[in-house]
């Protein structure tokens, strides 16, 4: 019995009988082989004649010898391997510019530093200076807390870069 619409015109016994000997041949298969060995393929002699085309639509899409997507296309890696082979080579090196001259350092921030550098070593050494042991500890927190306000002092809101702007708070 042949099933309407079916392309190949076959009956459905056809395709049944054609299924049990695909699965009778499954098993069939000699057991000897090992899978590197069963995956080997043989080379086609040029006695035996090429498979004939698929019969179906010709076209643009669908050339004559397969399907487009059967053509080898280039891989992504290979469209990077050649990316800006076709531009020129630098003919001179890359010189960098010259760095900017250091900054200035302030006669304020040298007197910050000494002076929390001078209260260290008298705070935790009093008898440097002829006073007290207590005094000179006195001394030396003092020296510590006024170089490290004379440093934050010199620090300015924004820098250079950012427009001084009102603190307007915040604008709706």
């Amino acid at each position: 019995m042949s099933v309407v619409g079916d392309p190949d015109g076959r009956s459905s016994d056809q395709v049944d009988a054609a299924f049990a000997q695909i699965v009778a041949s499954y098993d069939a298969a000699p057991a000897e082989v090992t899978w590197p060995e069963s995956e080997d393929l043989t080379p086609a002699t040029p006695a035996e004649p090429a498979p004939a085309a698929p019969a179906g639509p010709t076209g643009p899409l669908f050339p004559a010898n397969g399907p487009i997507l059967n053509q080898p296309e280039p891989s992504l890696l290979d469209g990077l391997d050649t990316f800006g082979a076709d531009l020129p080579d630098d003919e001179e090196p890359f010189v960098p510019p010259p760095p900017p001259p250091l900054p200035r350092i302030s006669a304020q921030a040298i007197i910050g530093v000494i002076a929390i550098i001078g209260g260290v070593l008298l705070f935790f050494k009093p008898g440097l200076l002829p006073l007290g042991d207590q005094s000179g500890m006195v001394l030396g927190l003092l020296g510590i807390i006024g170089g490290a306000a004379l440093l934050i002092m010199r620090l300015r809101p924004g820098g250079p870069d950012e427009p001084d702007l009102p603190d307007d708070g915040a604008v709706v």
